[in-house]
C-alpha cells in the first residue's frame, strides 16, 4: 500500500483505536452471560462457539483495525525508518508482517467458521505471526528511540511489562498451582489474585500495543527534527 500524504497519520491511528475499541465493545455486549474481561480471554470474543452473535463483530474490527493501522504506518514511513540503521527497517517489516496476520485473522473470523478444517493449526499460527510481529516490531523501534531521548523508556516499559508478567504469572501456576486449570471466569469465586489470571495480561498487553503504535508518531516527529 502506498502512504496518503495528505492525511496526517494521527488521523489513521485514531481512526484504527475507535474502530478496534467499538469492535470490542459491541462484541462483549453479545456475550453470552456478559463478558468478564478480568478472567476471560480476548480470542472468546471472536470464538464463534462462545460468541456466535458476537464474534463477527470483533473480527472485523479487529481487522479492519490492522489495515488502518498499516496506512498509518505508511504516512510516517519516512519518519520512521529515514536514514537511520538497519534495526528500524527491521522493525518495520515485522510489523507489517503482525498487521498482514491480523487483517488475515479479521478475514478469518468475519468469513471462515473453523480454520482448522483447512489448514492445521491455521488461526494459532495466525496469531503466533501477529503477536510476535508486532511486538518484535514496537519493541525494537522503542528501544531505539530510548538509546536516543530516554522519554521513550516508558512506552517501551509499557509494552514488554505484560509479556513478562504473562510469563512469570503462567510460569508460577505452573508450577505452583497446577490444579487451578485454565482461565476462566470461575477464578473470581475462588479468590484468585488477578495478576494470575493472563486474561487480564492479555488485556493490558493489548492496550499497552495500542499506545506504543500512538507513540510511532512521536519517535517520527524526534527522527526528523
Amino acid at each position: 500500500m502506498k502512504p496518503i500524504n495528505h492525511i496526517p497519520g494521527l488521523w489513521w491511528y485514531t481512526a484504527a483505536v475507535v474502530v478496534l475499541c467499538s469492535g470490542i465493545l459491541i462484541a462483549a455486549q453479545y456475550y453470552p452471560g456478559g463478558f468478564d474481561w478480568h478472567y476471560t480471554v480476548a480470542s472468546a470474543l471472536a470464538s464463534h462457539e462462545n460468541n456466535p452473535n458476537g464474534s463477527v463483530w470483533y473480527a472485523a474490527g479487529f481487522g479492519l483495525s490492522m489495515a488502518l493501522h498499516w496506512q498509518y504506518l505508511s504516512a510516517i514511513r519516512n519518519q520512521l525508518v529515514g536514514n537511520h540503521s538497519g534495526a528500524n527497517r527491521f522493525a518495520l517489516l515485522n510489523l507489517r508482517i503482525g498487521l498482514a496476520g491480523g487483517i488475515l485473522l479479521g478475514l478469518e473470523g468475519v468469513f471462515i467458521r473453523d480454520l482448522g478444517q483447512w489448514v492445521t493449526k491455521g488461526h494459532e499460527i495466525l496469531g503466533i505471526i501477529t503477536f510476535l510481529g508486532l511486538y518484535l516490531g514496537l519493541v525494537v523501534f522503542l528501544v531505539q528511540a530510548t538509546l536516543q531521548q530516554r522519554i521513550y523508556g516508558l512506552p517501551a516499559l509499557l509494552v514488554t511489562v505484560p509479556l513478562v508478567a504473562i510469563g512469570i504469572s503462567q510460569l508460577y501456576l505452573y508450577f505452583a498451582q497446577r490444579d487451578i486449570g485454565w482461565v476462566n471466569t470461575d477464578w473470581s469465586e475462588h479468590d484468585i489474585p488477578l495478576w494470575l489470571s493472563f486474561a487480564f495480561w492479555q488485556w493490558l498487553a493489548i492496550l499497552f500495543l495500542t499506545i506504543g503504535f500512538g507513540s510511532l508518531s512521536l519517535i517520527g516527529k524526534r527522527n526528523t527534527a
